[in-house]
């Protein structure tokens, strides 16, 4: 679908070079998909509430929403993976209980600025009206109204199409097929916003961005002080990441809840030790309670040979919680033990 035709203009060359500079200090977080322990930061204490957390977590999607629209329009190319980009880092640092209040700042900039008009300068083809009457049409036909998880209840649904309808009574006297008019885009972008807004007055939504944030903000708390390693999180941190892109994107109600029940389960499954030295030493001492498990030959018991493995894993685990001096050390001791427990559970006899 071609939204518009672009005739480029050096004040918006202008604009879009002082965005990618813009882009070039975003917090190292949103940039990075990797953690160490020198990157880890303790939560900034703003909440999601936050003025500019709200509007970055608002306009970040909606960039990306109106990027998307524009994606095969003539000559577009060029600029649709900037955009793309600005606007997903722009989510990552909104939902980052890390951030500061200068980071979000600096991650709004780019939004003065933007939507660059200019760039979308043409005179054929503005399908804009069309987009909304599919919106609205689904919404008729009620396949978004209940009470389930991921829907909207029948009265933010009946307010959604208002809004619609507002929306393109404003269009309907700039649009038509062969002109257009420049208010059509500043609409286009209000409309848009709103639309990530609406986005999280679906059932269950606000839940999934506060109790994210919060598993978050608990979890850097946790790295900081040492009572978590980073290798420990890697699991939690891919399962936000997955969470993280598909809100950032709008995505549809199921692939958001099955991304945040792998967000809850690797939450609830990391360790809970007051630090990794005291986890190790409570694996350890698990470990040595399986030594007492019956050994032989019938089903239900061990091999001897099994014990001989299990007892050496144990030493060695042992030996590192006695001479171990930082947290990767003792978190590398505990992963080799639980694959040394791992292995003599499954020499049980049948």
């Amino acid at each position: 679908m071609i939204l518009f035709d672009r005739k480029p203009n050096v004040k918006f060359a202008l604009a879009f070079l002082a965005m990618l500079l813009f882009l070039g200090s975003l917090p190292v977080s949103a940039q990075e998909t990797g953690t160490s322990v020198s990157a880890i930061r303790p939560p900034s204490g703003i909440g999601l509430q936050d003025a500019n957390r709200v509007r970055l977590l608002q306009e970040a999607r909606a960039m990306y929403q109106l990027n998307e629209a524009q994606a095969s329009s003539y000559e577009y190319g060029q600029y649709y993976d900037k955009f793309k980009k600005i606007s997903l880092d722009a989510f990552a640092v909104a939902f980052d209980p890390a951030s500061s209040s200068a980071d979000l700042a600096a991650a709004l900039q780019p939004f003065d600025t933007y939507p660059p008009y200019d760039l979308f300068a043409g005179d054929n083809n503005v399908f804009v009206d069309g987009i909304l009457f599919e919106k609205e049409l689904q919404l008729h036909l009620y396949t978004e109204f209940g009470s389930e998880p991921g829907l909207w209840t029948e009265a933010n649904g009946e307010q959604w199409i208002n809004e619609i309808a507002t929306v393109r009574d404003r269009l309907y006297p700039l649009i038509s097929w062969d002109y257009w008019k420049p208010e059509v885009w500043p609409i286009f972008w209000e409309f848009l916003k709103k639309e990530a807004s609406f986005e999280d007055l679906r059932n269950g939504r606000s839940d999934i961005f506060a109790q994210t944030f919060q598993y978050r903000a608990d979890v850097l708390n946790r790295l900081a002080d040492g009572r978590l390693a980073p290798q420990q999180t890697a699991s939690f941190d891919t399962a936000v990441q997955e969470l993280t892109r598909l809100l950032a994107v709008s995505a549809q109600p199921q692939p958001i809840a099955d991304a945040f029940a792998q967000v809850k389960t690797a939450y609830e499954t990391l360790p809970q030790g007051g630090n990794p030295a005291s986890a190790l030493a409570a694996d350890i001492e698990a470990a040595r309670l399986l030594l007492n498990l019956p050994k032989g030959i019938r089903s239900g018991q061990y091999p001897a040979s099994a014990f001989g493995t299990l007892r050496r894993a144990i030493n060695e685990a042992q030996r590192a919680l006695e001479k171990g001096s930082s947290a990767a050390q003792f978190v590398q001791a505990q992963t080799k033990l639980a694959a040394a427990v791992a292995d003599f559970r499954s020499k049980k006899k049948p």
